[in-house]
């Protein structure tokens, strides 16, 4: 019963307003409105926020790894290695097929694709010499700190801008819910 007479009074005071100040009541809606859009905005479900995060740390992985197998090559070109002694290993491949990580960005349907920032961040660090500083008894065996340089290389500050850029790029996919890989995400 009382709760049907504070219902009552407030209806009678809108009615009020309404009839009294028209221009205060217009005013009320428009600003009911904007608060209502304010506090409505859509928030990332705490379970997609970590798949994304998952995403991109195996972006940050096939980043190292890839890095890697560059850094490799650019080994076995400097010393003229033949191909028949190297080894071709597959964990790239695997991070980029069956973890779909080609699904958002590096596809050939995304404007990305070529991404000019990954290359020009990847020859930067392949530049970077590594010379060994360990001498070694046998001066025909050729030493390198390749997989010390690809490791410098994961935990370096450009490439955490460069996965903070995807951060915003997955970010915005997701809100615009085009982030297809985070399907892939168990």
């Amino acid at each position: 019963m009382e709760e049907l007479g504070i219902l009552t009074m407030k209806s009678t005071i809108i009615n009020f307003i309404k009839m009294k100040y028209p221009r205060y009541f217009l005013f009320f809606v428009i600003l009911c409105m904007l608060i209502y859009c304010a506090c409505g905005k859509k928030n990332i479900k705490e379970e997609d926020k970590k798949k994304i995060e998952i995403l991109l740390s195996k972006h940050k992985r096939y980043a190292f790894i890839d890095f890697y197998e560059k850094s490799i090559k650019q080994e076995e070109r400097k010393y003229q290695v033949k191909k028949c002694d190297s080894i071709f290993d597959l964990s790239s491949t695997e991070l980029y097929q069956d973890d779909c990580l080609k699904l958002d960005f590096y596809s050939e349907n995304h404007q990305s694709y070529n991404d000019e920032n990954y290359d020009r961040m990847v020859n930067k660090w392949l530049k970077k010499d590594y010379p060994p500083s360990m001498p070694t008894d046998n001066p025909n065996i050729k030493t390198t700190m390749t997989f010390k340089k690809a490791l410098d290389f994961y935990e370096s500050t450009d490439l955490n801008k460069y996965i903070d850029s995807l951060r915003t790029l997955f970010y915005k996919k997701y809100e615009e819910h085009k982030l297809e890989s985070i399907n892939c995400i168990k």
